[in-house]
């Protein structure tokens, strides 16, 4: 059934490091009917190696985008998948792609979805993993789980092609990521400003509240909800209507208000430093 969503399933590439690598993807891509491929901080290709690799579907690599920026390749996307290789931590609830695959071809049919997938010799860094809703992880031997790029993609790109669309209704249109990532810096300040974030936790706790929403996704009209709630939180706490009490943390002191985080507060990578993912 990827037929009826082919064009809203978009395949990502993080910091690929080799063109050989890129091209592969291409071919894998037209083998199961996926065309949109963007390339994030791709290499040079002096030699043209991609477009040997790609034979057959060198039009999907011509067509590539090519972004320096995550942000950039997600500029439309609605709803983001991330492939790793890790398990552990907060990356437990992995799915495999056969079980995944009915849901995503659901959420596609209304949603751009994007599958990252990162560079060959270190996977995902966290701070891509954390813009994920859903995560995706190939079985593979213990002895050596690590798969090549091209081969991760051809995998999930098969099991796109062979699932059967789940009969329950599509779900409604999700808000752009680039809206949910900034409505998640609106609450990381929010609960700052209450303290409720523990210093040297909020990554952490900001996590959690991303795979609480990343469950189900955000229409715009619940994101410009949740930014309107941050908005007053703001607002009281600059009043001191509701002083927040930092001795229920065990802090010594009261902070005064802060000015509204740096967006990129969010991008600090959690405790572990990346995520192999293919």
């Amino acid at each position: 059934m990827l037929e009826s969503v082919e064009n809203l399933i978009s395949i990502v590439l993080v910091e690929p490091l080799f063109p050989m690598n890129i091209g592969a993807v291409c071919r894998a891509m037209k083998n199961f009917g996926l065309f949109d491929l963007r390339l994030v901080h791709p290499p040079l290709d002096r030699k043209n190696e991609a477009m040997k690799m790609a034979h057959g579907a060198t039009e999907i690599l011509e067509n590539a985008r090519k972004v320096f920026t995550l942000d950039e390749a997600l500029d439309d996307v609605s709803y983001v998948i991330g492939a790793t290789a890790r398990l552990g931590g907060w990356r437990a609830r992995a799915s495999t792609p056969r079980v995944a695959a009915p849901e995503i071809l659901r959420i596609a049919q209304t949603n751009r979805v994007a599958i990252l997938f990162g560079a060959e010799d270190r996977g995902l860094a966290n701070d891509a993993i954390a813009r994920c809703q859903m995560l995706l992880t190939i079985p593979a031997s213990r002895a050596h789980r690590s798969l090549n790029i091209a081969q991760a993609v051809l995998l999930v790109g098969y099991e796109l092609f062979v699932a059967d669309l789940p009969d329950v209704p599509a779900p409604p249109a999700y808000a752009p990521a680039a809206a949910v990532e900034a409505m998640f810096d609106d609450l990381a300040d929010a609960l700052d400003r209450i303290h409720f974030l523990r210093p040297g936790k909020s990554e952490y706790w900001m996590l959690a509240f991303k795979r609480l929403f990343g469950r189900t996704g955000l229409t715009p009209e619940e994101v410009n909800l949740m930014r309107g709630v941050c908005r007053q939180i703001r607002w009281v706490v600059s009043r001191r209507e509701v002083p927040p009490s930092p001795a229920v943390l065990g802090q010594e002191e009261e902070r005064e208000p802060e000015l509204p985080m740096d967006s990129s507060a969010l991008d600090a990578p959690p405790p572990d430093e990346s995520d192999k993912s293919s």
